[in-house]
């Protein structure tokens, strides 16, 4: 009985420190994830260069149809956020990075288009709606700053299997919103703060 009564305690020690160790895990990754999000949310107030300012200047730098645009608060060429701003034409890709702060272009990147990189190229020129026109419609819906515009080709939503996830900074909180690249209608926002 006295054997039974030891293994007993261990093995609710061991639950009790696993469970502990567990909870410790969880909050440390809540934690990171916030801080991340408020030095995203921090970084992106301090911009002078807007989103379309960024794209007007990338597009002196490249050629083809802008495919997307992704913010980079902590990018290791820059003390400052940057915008990547990635342009293609049928056979190949720009990827073009300017300073979020002074609105210079910090490099840019040529690559040849891949044969799956040519197939996404050719759906997303086959799109009612482009980025510039997703970014509009965005803006006129939530309001705030844009950050990212993503083109997606999958079935994650149902009757919207092409679409752009855009993100935006309005106040303290990033806004997720998706605009059908069909119809330009918007729908899933989800607020990231």
């Amino acid at each position: 009985m006295e054997k039974l009564s030891k293994n007993m305690k261990l093995n609710t020690l061991g639950a009790s420190l696993i469970v502990a160790l567990t909870v410790g895990t969880m909050s440390t990754t809540v934690i990171a994830a916030q801080t991340n999000l408020s030095t995203e949310v921090t970084s992106a107030k301090d911009n002078k260069v807007g989103l379309k300012q960024a794209i007007t200047i990338a597009t002196e730098n490249a050629s083809g149809m802008l495919i997307g645009v992704d913010y980079d608060e902590d990018d290791d060429d820059t003390e400052n956020g940057v915008y990547e701003i990635e342009f293609s034409t049928a056979s190949d890709s720009y990827e073009v990075i300017v300073d979020a702060i002074t609105g210079a272009v910090v490099s840019t990147d040529t690559e040849q288009l891949d044969r799956g990189d040519i197939s996404d190229y050719n759906v997303q020129s086959r799109a009612k709606v482009n980025v510039m026109s997703a970014i509009g419609i965005a803006e006129k819906d939530v309001g705030g700053m844009i950050l990212d515009v993503e083109f997606e080709a999958d079935r994650d939503y149902d009757g919207h299997p092409l679409y752009y996830k855009v993100d935006l900074l309005k106040g303290n909180e990033i806004v997720g919103i998706n605009v059908d690249a069909n119809t330009g209608e918007t729908f899933a926002n989800k607020y990231k703060s």
